[in-house]
């Protein structure tokens, strides 16, 4: 019997201090059959060695760098057109998996025939601090699509189903969604709300096996203004508003909720950047 494969997208800029552990962990999987693909964004310090370095002794290793820089989403863009086997997962390169992440997650998506599969992650701070925040559920929870609204709902009131990193995709639901190259904030959110459109069914790990890296480079809206980052949320809003429209799920409480998630959001994003300077000096 096959096994299915995964593509892994990883978009790299000035990474040197971190991308050894990255690719490490990819070489370390208990699940062997995956094909990472690296695109470097024109990085100037020795990124473009280090993963030469790698491809080199590993062919699962693909690379691609652009000459001028074009920011992640255009990396990831571009990443998605070279992308065609079953599975696809996302790692950027300060970060760092569980080496059995993708054995439990491969297994738990072909199990439950699930279309995303989602898993727990720590917070890893520049200082040795790492926290375990809560889950998206207190359980493994399995979500169909009659019951959709439960994830627009998480969407909504916090942070736990933003990132498309920590979640295994079915390939298929994302070959027609990019990501949105005019968002400098909340752009895995956009993604996220377009690509549960079209599942069907989802699976909630909870188990953390991604190592979400926080330091001085990754800061969460480093460098973005208060009316930037509240333009970019409210952006997300319409497209969430539209999706739960879409779906059929625009109950008076989820089209508030959506409407003014903007606004919570960006208090909670200022007391988590409180928190990671605090750790990262400890």
């Amino acid at each position: 019997m096959s096994r299915p494969k995964v593509q892994i997208v990883i978009p790299v800029y000035n990474s040197a201090k971190y991308l050894r552990r990255c690719l490490d962990s990819l070489i370390e999987q208990t699940y062997p059959f995956w094909e990472a693909v690296l695109v470097d964004d024109a990085s100037n310090d020795n990124s473009v060695e280090i993963i030469k370095e790698y491809q080199a002794k590993d062919e699962r290793i693909v690379f691609y760098g652009f000459e001028k820089n074009q920011g992640v989403s255009n990396v990831r863009n571009f990443a998605l057109e070279k992308l065609s086997e079953k599975y696809t997962a996302f790692l950027d390169s300060d970060d760092f998996w569980e080496k059995d992440m993708l054995e439990v997650m491969v297994g738990k998506a072909e199990e439950e025939d699930a279309d995303v599969v989602q898993s727990r992650f720590f917070y890893d701070y520049a200082g040795g601090k790492r926290v375990l925040p809560k889950g998206a559920f207190k359980k493994d929870t399995k979500i169909g699509k009659k019951q959709i609204n439960k994830i627009y709902y998480k969407m909504a009131t916090g942070i736990n189903m933003n990132h498309v990193c920590m979640k295994l995709i079915r390939t298929e639901l994302i070959k027609d969604i990019r990501f949105d190259t005019t968002l400098r904030t909340a752009e895995d959110l956009q993604f996220c709300v377009k690509l549960f459109c079209n599942v069907k069914s989802y699976y909630f790990i909870n188990r953390a096996f991604y190592h979400y890296c926080r330091n001085e480079e990754s800061l969460t809206g480093k460098g973005l203004g208060g009316k930037e980052k509240l333009k970019a949320n409210r952006k997300v809003s319409v497209t969430m508003g539209d999706a739960i429209k879409q779906l059929g799920i625009d109950t008076p409480l989820l089209k508030f909720l959506c409407g003014f998630r903007p606004y919570t959001i960006i208090l909670s994003k200022i007391f988590r950047m409180i928190k990671e300077k605090l750790f990262s000096k400890e």
